[in-house]
């Protein structure tokens, strides 16, 4: 697979996207970052007044498509969709944070392979993606998510305030969600991307199970991966800290974004 980034371009000026940009304007990656786009102008004005080295233009997710070789998409996965779109319309690589948008539109995955068109979806918040890409090959038959993060992560949850439940009185651990993939990114999108990349890397939706459990007691978001298939059985246990600029969000998801990028913009590969 040879890929020519030239042109580096971002959509979605929130946390991660701007951990992405810092990561360039520190020189950690090897690539010019051209454009970034939001749909709130403040959140780039916001972003732009953090970089010293470089100054990506400001441009509309049409115009940015257009002018850069590679994009990345930190927006949401309501957005997905038509950013998908747009990389196929104009024949560009792209790379989606929000997992959950990707495993919505899966059809447009076989129409980007039909095209050539690169589509990356970095491990996130988890150890253990290349471990489950290994057990596919052979017989892989289940794959468990269980994750367990602070009440605080999941203020304005919205399939939690229509239940009635208030994180903020939750005084012991309490499981809220157990089922599968799909619904989990259903009912939890700002919290559960990571049952998207695991559904994504294995075993599909339908067929991976998820357990999410409120914490009052761990500061850290904590998910735990349980595989098994021919090969035997594995876990990976993943303790994060929240990103400084979003409770909500793993640090880590930013930082295995910007490896990704450096892999593709620095090609080495060492066991992927």
């Amino acid at each position: 697979m040879e890929i020519k980034v030239k042109k580096l371009g971002i959509i979605g000026c929130g946390a991660i996207g701007s951990d992405i940009a810092e990561a360039v304007d520190k020189g950690n990656i090897n690539v010019l970052l051209y454009a970034c786009f939001d749909i709130d102008r403040k959140k780039y004005d916001a972003l732009a007044a953090k970089l010293k080295n470089v100054k990506p233009v400001f441009l509309e997710a049409e115009e940015l498509m257009k002018n850069c070789d590679l994009v990345v998409e930190c927006a949401h996965k309501d957005a997905v969709n038509g950013i998908f779109k747009m990389a196929i319309r104009h024949n560009r690589d792209i790379m989606f944070l929000s997992a959950g948008g990707v495993l919505e539109n899966t059809d447009l995955i076989e129409e980007a392979r039909k095209k050539k068109i690169n589509v990356f979806v970095p491990s996130g918040a988890v150890v253990g993606i290349d471990g489950l890409d290994a057990a596919k090959y052979s017989g892989l038959r289940k794959v468990t998510l269980i994750t367990r993060k602070p009440p605080k992560a999941f203020k304005g949850v919205k399939s939690l305030i229509d239940k009635g439940i208030n994180v903020d009185e939750i005084k012991t651990e309490t499981t809220v969600y157990d089922g599968n993939a799909r619904d989990a990114v259903k009912d939890f999108p700002q919290n559960i991307n990571i049952a998207a990349t695991l559904s994504l890397a294995g075993v599909g939706a339908e067929q991976t199970h998820v357990k999410i459990i409120i914490d009052p007691f761990i500061s850290n978001n904590i998910h735990e991966i349980i595989v098994e298939g021919d090969f035997g059985r594995f876990r990976a246990i993943t303790e994060n800290l929240p990103s400084p600029n979003n409770p909500k969000t793993s640090y880590l998801t930013s930082l295995s974004a910007i490896v990704l990028i450096k892999k593709i913009v620095e090609p080495i590969h060492i066991g992927t």
